[in-house]
């Protein structure tokens, strides 16, 4: 089965095309990105091989912001760290159970289908955040709080941005307030 996704970043001028195919034994995500933040040009794509429940094992991103170019490829092992592809620890990374990127709410979703939440239950994570525009990797602290079964508050770290995030019925981010809305499969 596939899911496709349409995206329109309402903050920059983007847009995302996003594939979700679910396998036998787990989940692959492949997306493309583009347009332009602020008067910068920028394309990014992501693969995202997660296991059934929704929890990342790798991920390959590939993004070009103006004309710097980056890539990077980490895996995140049974034993719960992270490594890039050749090999080398990120023992900074072993508590980020899951990944966020900036420029797509797709991983938004990934913390809340690899959570169970029941309504008004609150979960603090660690993600693998990739901010893309000023190429840098951090571990990021989110909080989300199920507020009914469309709609999550999300706050990062500090609590300094906090935003309600809707979904459809699948988990998927519809529309994420100054940032993002779905296009399709609406």
């Amino acid at each position: 089965m596939q899911k496709s996704i349409v995206w329109e970043g309402l903050h920059y001028d983007t847009e995302e095309h996003c594939n979700v195919n679910f396998l036998e034994t787990g989940i692959i995500v492949r997306s493309e990105i583009e347009g332009w933040a602020g008067l910068k040009a920028v394309y990014a794509e992501y693969i995202l091989t997660l296991n059934l429940d929704w929890t990342v094992r790798e991920i390959e991103i590939h993004f070009t912001v103006g004309v710097n170019e980056h890539s990077y490829n980490f895996v995140r092992h049974a034993s719960g760290h992270w490594t890039d592809a050749t090999g080398t620890l990120f023992s900074q990374f072993s508590e980020c159970l899951f990944v966020d990127i900036s420029l797509t709410p797709f991983t938004n979703s990934l913390i809340l289908k690899g959570i169970k939440f029941t309504e008004n239950q609150t979960e603090q994570v660690s993600a693998l955040y990739f901010d893309v525009l000023a190429n840098e990797i951090r571990e990021d602290v989110q909080r989300y709080t199920k507020l009914n079964a469309m709609k999550y508050n999300f706050e990062n770290d500090g609590g300094n941005f906090s935003a309600d995030i809707d979904v459809d019925e699948d988990g998927f981010v519809t529309h994420y307030p100054n940032l993002f809305t779905m296009l399709k499969p609406l």
